[in-house]
């Protein structure tokens, strides 16, 4: 994994400046999730609100390993009362039925709630998948 401040610029498609960027692959997932979890709370989230982005970046983070080729990238960056967070990959894209998150998906298979969970968990999210990859972006506010 690659730990390291984003030196100046903004984060495509965003207007703060990243706080954070890493590239992770299988055996990054707990040090990612540890390292994430001590940025969260620096940059002001507490409580359930930590609790719940941590484990929305982890499930996604988890996606990338399990579905998306396996290794992917990691984007913190705060906008004003956001922690916001991008995870992408050059993985096959996410299957168009499982992009409807609107109801908890059922009980038969093992796994499968991951993006149901992301969306749960956060306060905002958006995915964007095609052949190319996947790239998940969601926020928390900040109280």
């Amino acid at each position: 994994m690659t730990d390291g401040v984003v030196a100046g610029g903004a984060a495509e498609g965003n207007p703060s400046r990243p706080v954070m960027a890493w590239s992770f692959g299988p055996g990054d997932v707990a040090t990612l999730r540890r390292a994430l979890a001590a940025h969260a709370r620096h940059q002001g989230l507490r409580g359930g609100d930590h609790d719940d982005f941590v484990l929305a970046v982890h499930e996604g983070v988890v996606n990338v390993v399990g579905h998306g080729g396996g290794s992917g990238w990691v984007r913190l960056w705060r906008a004003g009362r956001l922690l916001c967070c991008e995870i992408s990959d050059r993985g096959p894209g996410i299957p168009a039925g499982c992009l409807d998150q609107s109801r908890m998906p059922g009980h038969e298979g093992v796994g499968g709630r991951g993006l149901w969970l992301i969306t749960q968990l956060s306060d905002g999210v958006s995915f964007e998948s095609g052949e190319e990859g996947t790239v998940v972006r969601l926020a928390k506010i900040i109280a």
